[in-house]
């Protein structure tokens, strides 16, 4: 990786604490999962980009990762930069994590509380990360937190149970169905598919074909990407 990354302890957070109205995102693996189908069926969800911070997942929530996500992070932080220079320092590129549990990195914010891998393309605001992902070929998966990669879908602490976040529908990029549906919204489904593994995404079509409003899903692959 060209340059290097500083772990000095990271700048003062701007950012308001989850105590003050941010709501911490995190996922973890492991578990049978419940999921509430009645809640994922009722919604349609397209990322066209925010405009403002105030209105943009990217500074309503607290994105929480692990050691592990941290190192994928880091190896592409140069390709990151690029999107948002504000990561390089004179020694290398800035710690933009703080831990907040043993373990656990809250990724920085800016003054608006919009999250430092954040950037504006054009009049949207986009995740650099996600981007980059995109720009070097690689699975989102092995790039992004998988905190965002999940939302507006939500897992309980302890993942047993997958549902809707409760804040989803303040977003413009959410809609409230109309009508009844038996199929997922094309973007959730790919998330799904994403976090869960295509056995687990495979099931869970069949099961919301079926009608059923809740159902219980066992995975068979587990969620561990390599570094």
């Amino acid at each position: 990786m060209a340059g290097t990354f500083s772990m000095a302890p990271s700048r003062t957070r701007s950012k308001v604490s989850a105590k003050g109205g941010r709501k911490r995102l995190r996922f973890k693996r492991q578990g049978p999962i419940h999921v509430n189908l009645a809640a994922i069926l009722s919604i349609d969800h397209t990322c066209r980009g925010c405009t403002r911070p105030e209105t943009c997942c990217c500074a309503r929530y607290e994105v929480c990762v692990d050691t592990a996500e941290i190192n994928r992070i880091i190896q592409v932080l140069p390709e990151a930069a690029k999107l948002c220079p504000h990561l390089k320092t004179a020694k290398g590129y800035d710690n933009v994590f703080e831990e907040v549990d043993p373990g656990l990195y809250a990724i920085d914010t800016d003054d608006d509380g919009l999250c430092v891998f954040a950037f504006m393309a054009g009049h949207t605001i986009r995740c650099s990360l996600h981007s980059t992902a995109l720009n070097l070929g690689l699975p989102l998966e092995k790039v992004k937190p998988q905190a965002c990669l999940l939302w507006p879908l939500s897992s309980s602490e302890n993942n047993e149970f997958l549902s809707l976040d409760n804040e989803s529908l303040s977003f413009r990029c959410i809609s409230r169905r109309r009508n009844p549906s038996r199929k997922l919204s094309p973007s959730l489904l790919e998330t799904i598919k994403l976090l869960y593994g295509e056995t687990f995404s495979a099931q869970l079509e069949k099961e919301a074909g079926k009608g059923l409003q809740h159902t219980k899903l066992y995975r068979k692959v587990l969620l561990n990407y390599p570094s």
